[in-house]
């Protein structure tokens, strides 16, 4: 294994753990229900998807049909999330995340961004000024990622 391989290895654990813990502990912060995966995968292909059918999630998160349709009534059922009749064919529905789902991303966003204040007062100047530094370049790695992801 070569040292590139040790330091991907390394960022993608890190990557993980930081996802992870952020969300866990930002759930528990705002006092928000903690979402099964499958819903908060759908709810987050929505919202940089909007207007998407249940077929175009599906597709997108290489999941089956099926399961997306169970996983969307759900988060409609929370109000999450709002179907609405699509206007060129009155046989399916467009998703859109609700207003709800919207105040929730914000409390949650706030509550990480709180989160990542605090852990990096605790590192040490230089630290903290390379993870500032490298978020573009991580947000555009995010970016691909999630590309590729949905092919």
């Amino acid at each position: 294994m070569t040292d590139v391989d040790v330091q991907l290895d390394q960022l993608a654990e890190a990557a993980h753990t930081l996802s992870r813990t952020l969300r866990r502990t930002g759930e528990l912060e705002v006092g928000l229900e903690q979402l099964p995966t499958s819903e908060l995968d759908v709810l987050r292909f929505v919202v940089t998807h909007p207007a998407a059918s249940v077929s175009e999630v599906a597709r997108g998160l290489r999941l089956q049909t099926s399961n997306v349709s169970t996983t969307v009534r759900a988060l409609v059922e929370r109000g999450l999330l709002v179907r609405q009749p699509d206007p060129r064919d009155h046989r399916r529905s467009l998703l859109r995340s609700s207003p709800l789902a919207d105040e929730h991303r914000r409390l949650l966003g706030r509550a990480w961004s709180r989160s990542i204040a605090g852990a990096l007062a605790e590192l040490e100047d230089g630290d903290a000024a390379a993870i500032r530094a490298a978020v573009p370049a991580l947000t555009r790695l995010a970016e691909s990622l999630r590309r590729r992801a949905e092919g």
